[in-house]
């Protein structure tokens, strides 16, 4: 691993011309080029978003925060081309997970400023988790991106990007709000600036009232939540061209669930379900510039993830308790090199990852109380190093080609290889062509090789596979966009995914081991997924936009010879916003899905939603608002396998944000 890393950093150093590796902010209160911002997760080197080589959609945090929206999961919720449906995961607690191109769970890559992020829940990242308070944007590609992010960007990417401040001095966010339920959110940061150096601190509360599962039953099917964040950032210059950056956040997420049970002669007893998480991370970025627009980038990172789950009985010491202990630290070294028309990119990581988890179960035996701790897991360490490259060649002032690869290297199941190639075409001013084609590969979790998942007392136990190859696949991209002028842009886009070495459980080969049946994760079928995007903007002068895309999806499950479950074919979003009288910014979204395949019996029920909000400002830079999420109130029915509708239903809310200082600049 060090040898990769050593070999990256000399073709580093030795580097004649650098590129420069990471965007500027967008500029301030700028909404005519919100739809044209800089982007860099598609290719790791800045582009305009309209004009950029690999397609690359963005969620602003002033749009996100139009949209309602709170934290990652509510940004993207209506966002074309992606689902978002808690719905989807509710045996997980309501999980905020997301699919692209028909890919979900960990086949769907989430970064927090260029990194992966840890800590999972049943192997789907909850964006909810993530609050929007110090976001600046989020960037979407979709499509294999292994070749630049390694494993699990089969189905795409998601960045969420943070920003320094954009004004010298002091200055801060605050936004307070009111919720349905009880819901109760704040957010904050205050930060400072000068010629040298920047310093924030970000902050973000946020707390909700449980849902009930069955009206007069104490049972929740939304446990009761609570949010903490607290952060801190600064960046230095440490000399001419040298930036250092430093990030540091800690995270704590409380998820307090409620059952009844009914058992004879005893009647009904509650047990809580607490689910509490504390993640922190920290993260360092060295960007040197070494003259003629080069730059060499370079991020070490570490998170902690702590997680304990437990299934407590009411006025009984009986209970179980599940301890989750997951680690990451990484090193990553990336040179962008500029020569005229050709841009190049090499970069390499190395990562290590452990994972623990241990059962604490307290029984009431014959004779007397007794506790005992076991693993439940046996302890996971996982080490990835990995080599690439890219090179973006303009031929010219309307083609552009692409080429990249990446070789990783694994502890456990040994080497992968991952192409791509991509180009875009511009034969006139307001038209552009993109076309791409990539490897994309996920390797086993630590949980898959090494998963113990105890429930003898239902009868059941899932259990590792230290056997286990990584799915891969292959992917074709492609998209035309029109742009007569900048008031109005038509896209149209088309996708294919073939995939293989699909990791799920083995349900049909469960093995007997006395009362209890084992069922183990294993390699098996292939699939295959196709879709289509239709889509048009318009803008209206400053006081009328919008928005409405047509997404339609086709999903087979080769093996099974049947549709993949939870994937709605056909999905309408439009979206409307005026600037009305008296500086009232009003604003609609509306997203409609036909009904779903669950399995040969069941589909889940098509639904519409519509979210509402209008704004007012108060004083320069500032603003109030009130709002309604899912107006018609359509939410799923508890307990019906597969139900991809909202499971919260309609929420109300009211607040106020503003920023400081409030002059203008």
């Amino acid at each position: 691993m060090r040898k990769g890393a050593v070999v990256v950093l000399l073709l580093a150093m030795t580097s004649a011309k650098k590129a420069r590796a990471e965007a500027p902010p967008s500029p301030p209160g700028d909404r005519e080029r919100e739809a044209d911002t800089v982007v860099v997760t598609g290719t790791r080197t800045p582009e305009r978003s309209q004009r950029a080589t690999v397609k690359t959609d963005i969620v602003t945090r002033d749009e996100a925060e139009r949209r309602g929206a709170t934290n990652v999961a509510e940004a993207l919720a209506t966002q074309p081309g992606v689902r978002v449906d808690p719905g989807a995961y509710g045996y997980l607690g309501g999980v905020g997970a997301i699919q692209i191109q028909g890919f979900d769970l960990q086949r769907v890559l989430i970064l927090e400023d260029g990194e992966p992020v840890v800590g999972d829940v049943g192997g789907a990242i909850d964006l909810s988790a993530i609050p929007i308070g110090d976001v600046e944007r989020i960037e979407i590609v979709t499509g294999p991106t292994s070749s630049l992010y390694g494993s699990s960007a089969i189905g795409g990417v998601v960045n969420v990007i943070t920003a320094p401040p954009r004004r010298a001095g002091p200055s801060g966010r605050l936004r307070t709000e009111g919720r349905s339920h009880r819901g109760l959110l704040a957010q904050g940061n205050g930060s400072f600036r000068n010629e040298r150096a920047w310093f924030g601190l970000d902050t973000n509360v946020f707390r909700q009232d449980g849902i009930a599962r069955t009206p007069g039953l104490p049972d929740l099917q939304i446990p009761e939540t609570s949010r903490f964040m607290l952060g801190a950032r600064g960046g230095t210059s440490l000399a001419k061209g040298v930036d250092l950056r430093v990030r540091a956040r800690w995270f704590r997420d409380r998820l307090d669930g409620l059952s009844s049970r009914v058992a004879p002669g005893i009647g009904r007893y509650l047990v809580d379900q607490p689910n509490h998480t504390d993640r922190y991370t920290l993260h360092v970025i060295e960007n040197i510039d070494l003259g003629k627009g080069s730059r060499l980038r370079l991020t070490m990172g570490r998170q902690w993830i702590d997680n304990t789950t437990a299934q407590n009985q009411q006025g009984s010491p009986v209970g179980e308790r599940h301890d989750r202990y997951h680690r990451m630290q990484s090193f990553e070294a990336v040179d962008t090199i500029a020569d005229g028309a050709r841009t190049w990119v090499v970069g390499g990581r190395v990562e290590v990852e452990t994972f623990t988890q241990t059962v604490t179960k307290t029984e009431s035996l014959s004779s007397g109380l007794t506790t005992r701790t076991d693993d439940e897991v046996a302890p996971q360490t996982l080490g990835r190093a990995a080599l690439y490259g890219q090179l973006q060649w303009k031929l010219g002032e309307t083609f552009t080609v692409l080429p990249g690869v990446r070789a990783e290297t694994h502890t456990r199941y040994g080497g992968a290889v991952t192409p791509r190639f991509a180009t875009s075409y511009q034969p006139a001013r307001e038209v552009q062509i993109r076309a791409s084609v990539g490897r994309g590969f996920r390797a086993p979790t630590a949980k898959e090789l090494g998963f113990v998942f105890d429930h003898s007392a239902l009868g059941y136990r899932v259990l590792g596979n230290g056997d286990l190859r990584p799915e891969t696949s292959w992917g074709l991209n492609g998209d035309v966009t029109w742009q007569p002028t900048s008031a109005y842009t038509l896209r149209a886009g088309t996708f294919m995914n073939w995939v293989d070495e699909l990791i799920d459980i083995d349900l049909a080969g469960g093995a007997a081991n006395g009362a209890v049946v084992d069922y183990r994760y294993k390699n098996f079928g292939a699939a295959r997924t196709m879709g289509a995007q239709l889509s048009a903007a318009a803008r209206l002068g400053d006081r009328l936009r919008a928005d409405v895309s047509y997404d339609y999806l086709w999903t087979r499950d080769d093996v099974n010879d049947r549709p993949l479950g939870g994937r709605p074919p056909h999905t309408v979003t439009a979206a409307l916003r005026a600037t009305m009288l008296w500086k009232v910014e009003a604003s609609a979204r509306w997203r409609a899905s036909t009904d779903a395949f669950v399995d040969a019996e069941t589909r889940s029920p098509g639904y519409q939603t519509i979210d509402l909000r209008l704004g007012r400002e108060l004083w320069p830079r500032s603003q109030g608002y009130v709002g309604v999420l899912n107006v018609t109130d359509v939410h799923q029915e508890p307990a019906r396998l597969g139900d991809l509708r909202p499971p919260l239903g309609r929420v109300f809310y009211v607040g106020v944000r503003a920023e400081f200082p409030s002059e203008e600049d």
